[in-house]
């Protein structure tokens, strides 16, 4: 399975649901594409990403993680 082709739209929308989740302490649901295979990871964001952050790192009740951003094919909010 090949990890799909975003387009800068999706790319630009899936970074602005980043910093507005860590913004408003919001929850996301994370869609990312990682050794060959889809996972989901619901979770809240505890970094802002900069301009130059190229990891997402979030955490839920379980686990804290970091996420590479090009690895991220989906965000939505909770």
């Amino acid at each position: 399975m090949e990890k799909p082709v975003l387009d800068l739209d999706q790319l630009e929308l899936n970074g602005i649901r980043i910093y507005d989740a860590h913004k408003q302490g919001r929850q996301v649901s994370v869609k990312y594409f990682y050794k060959n295979q889809f996972h989901e990871i619901t979770c809240s964001i505890i970094k802002p990403m900069g301009v130059w952050d190229m990891d997402v790192k979030c955490s839920n009740n379980d686990e804290k993680m970091t996420i590479p951003f090009n690895w991220i094919v989906q965000v939505e909010w909770m």
